[in-house]
């Protein structure tokens, strides 16, 4: 009775220890990580990133020369839909990397939970833009965004 405990026993240590076995995994990714991440990115020695939000939407920034920006808008890629640049002068703001997604906390583990999509950029030399981002399906072309995020920048 004893040998087909143990081996139970030995085989429940098998089946946890395979659950960290492989190197090339993908490690879980938390939002707190990534915005660390992202602000890290994004801000330059003496001028910390400045940040944007929805509350952002057509209003004016100035930025220093090397400073960061980061905009963090409500996004859900399950639905298709993702932040893309709709328009920007790169010769003076310049987007720093790809969007990353902050997912919204689910304790649930519901499936579809939405989040944050955390774009990143950074002022290159100085000028005026208006950045535009646009939340739409890569996929339907020729229609509108089902939204749109402008800001009016000026870097100094």
């Amino acid at each position: 009775m004893r040998l087909p405990l143990v081996m139970l026993a030995l085989s429940g240590l098998a089946l946890t220890a395979c659950g960290h076995s492989n190197p090339n995994e993908a490690k879980p990714v938390s939002a707190t990580s990534v915005a660390v991440t992202t602000a890290v990115q994004a801000t330059s020695g003496e001028h910390p990133a400045l940040t944007a939000g929805a509350d952002s939407d057509g209003k004016e920034l100035t930025l220093t020369g090397g400073q960061g920006l980061i905009v963090s808008l409500e996004a859900n890629p399950t639905t298709g839909y993702a932040w893309v640049l709709g328009s920007l002068d790169q010769a003076i703001v310049k987007q720093n990397g790809s969007a990353e997604y902050e997912q919204d906390p689910n304790p649930d583990g519901k499936v579809g939970v939405g989040g944050k999509s955390v774009l990143n950029f950074v002022a290159v030399s100085p000028g005026a833009t208006q950045l535009v981002l646009e939340y739409k399906r890569a996929w339907e072309q020729g229609i509108d965004p089902a939204k749109r995020f402008t800001l009016n920048l000026t870097v100094h």
